[in-house]
């Protein structure tokens, strides 16, 4: 199975005033995660991909980005990437095949708790960064995912002009 993590794109600033859930990719979020697509189409493994997405605004836009190249099976809301209730997560990871790609956009801090859960790594993840790990569902461990990749929408921007 593989799976990628991806925090979303760079979001319009948080004001008191207005609910955080509401806040939108700005351009800059928005040419991010379209980079961060285009390089993606060119590795994304065949076969079954499913997206779980935070149901915050600037999460479910970056899905709708990211789904427009990985062309999912199905997109999904998952409040557990919103509120953090990782093991929850973890949990629904073995109703997949070893064949299935699972590309989760959420927040930090929990990307990076759940990350180390994966893999024993700690990882800081920037707006529209992504990381992509390989992970045996079926192993039962925590800490037993390999990460493949870690790439920010600047080295996307880049590796696009190769």
């Amino acid at each position: 199975m593989y799976i990628g993590l991806m925090r979303h794109g760079k979001a319009e600033p948080f004001v008191t005033s207005q609910d955080d859930a509401l806040r939108q990719l700005t351009e800059r979020g928005r040419r991010d995660v379209t980079a961060m697509a285009a390089l993606v189409r060119r590795w994304w493994p065949a076969g079954t991909t499913q997206i779980w997405t935070s149901p915050v605004l600037r999460a479910r836009q970056t899905a709708e980005i990211m789904g427009r190249q990985v062309r999912p099976e199905a997109v999904q809301q998952q409040d557990a990437l919103a509120t953090g209730n990782l093991d929850g997560l973890y949990k629904s990871l073995a109703r997949y095949d070893d064949k299935a790609s699972l590309l989760l956009i959420g927040h930090s801090p929990y990307l990076e708790s759940w990350t180390e859960m994966l893999t024993g790594m700690k990882l800081d993840y920037k707006t529209g960064s992504l990381a992509f790990f390989s992970y045996d569902a079926y192993d039962g461990a925590y800490g037993k995912a390999k990460l493949l990749l870690y790439i920010h929408p600047a080295a996307a921007q880049m590796l696009l002009r190769q």
